[in-house]
This record gives C-alpha cells, sequence and structure tokens, in this order.
C-alpha cells in the first residue's frame, strides 16, 4: 500500500502558494478527518481552510489562510481526543464534552455531523478545527433548544 501525503499550503494568490506543513504518512481516515476540519491550529497560528485538492492518487492537499495567531499551547499525546464546544468566544468557548476514539474514522463520523447531542440535548455543528498544537478535534456547537425524549 502507497503512503497517503497530506500538505497544507498558504495561499497567496490564484497562482501561488507556499507550502506550511508536509505528512509524508499519514492514514485516509486522518487525512478525511483534517479536511473535514475548516480550521488548523499549529505553533500557535490558526489557518482557516480555503479548499482542498487531491493531486493523483496519495498526495492530498489543504490551502489555508492565516486567520489568528495566539499562545503555543503544546500537549504531547497519542491519544485522540475530540472536544465538543459551545462556539462563545466571550466565555472562551466552553468545553461540552470530551471523548477519546480509538481511530480518526470515529472522529470522522462526529466531525461529519451536522447535529450532536450532549446530555439529552442537540447541539449544531458550526464548525471543527484540527488543534495539532494540543492534540486535538474540537467541534463548535451552538444550542438547538431540542431536548431528547426520555424513553419508557
Amino acid at each position: 500500500m502507497n503512503s497517503i501525503v497530506l500538505e497544507y499550503r498558504l495561499y497567496k494568490n490564484e497562482l501561488s502558494f507556499e507550502p506550511l506543513y508536509h505528512y509524508p504518512s499519514l492514514g485516509l481516515d486522518e487525512v478525511l478527518a483534517r479536511r473535514e476540519c475548516e480550521f488548523f491550529v499549529k505553533d500557535g497560528m490558526t489557518y482557516k481552510q480555503r479548499s482542498s485538492a487531491l493531486e493523483g492518487e496519495q498526495y492530498f492537499l489543504i490551502y489555508v489562510d492565516r486567520y489568528t495567531e495566539g499562545p503555543i499551547d503544546k500537549h504531547e499525546t497519542s491519544e485522540i481526543k475530540v472536544e465538543i464546544r459551545t462556539l462563545d468566544d466571550r466565555f472562551d468557548n466552553p468545553l461540552l464534552e470530551a471523548y477519546y476514539v480509538d481511530r480518526h474514522l470515529d472522529a470522522l463520523a462526529m466531525l461529519g455531523s451536522q447535529y450532536l447531542y450532549v446530555a439529552g440535548k442537540e447541539y449544531e455543528r458550526d464548525s471543527a478545527e484540527t488543534d495539532e498544537d494540543r492534540g486535538v478535534y474540537v467541534i463548535y456547537v451552538t444550542p438547538t433548544g431540542y431536548e431528547l425524549e426520555e424513553s419508557t
């Protein structure tokens, strides 16, 4: 089996880009999970995904723009963590729930969902990010006001 390559490229204009980060050997599930995220955090810089592409059969590209810069918050981990956070900058996007999953495919199932349920309450997905500094996928949600009914 051939290695799957992922490269993040900084978009400059229609004809110009700058290679930022190169990952020569990732699993397809991780590449697809990363591609599902609108934001990417690395070395304190947050990038916003502009587009993605596939060159050939195994070379994935994600084109990004610089979005914001903040302090570097590094956490080394080998676990796959998914955080669900309420989208509310005033309160630093409060954590609703954190999950540890076995595979990036499990994270992708959550990242690709329009609606998520936490403690019986429904939330609508706003955006998601791959935060490589903290080693976590983050899904930002807003409450819909709907609550699951208890089954008897």
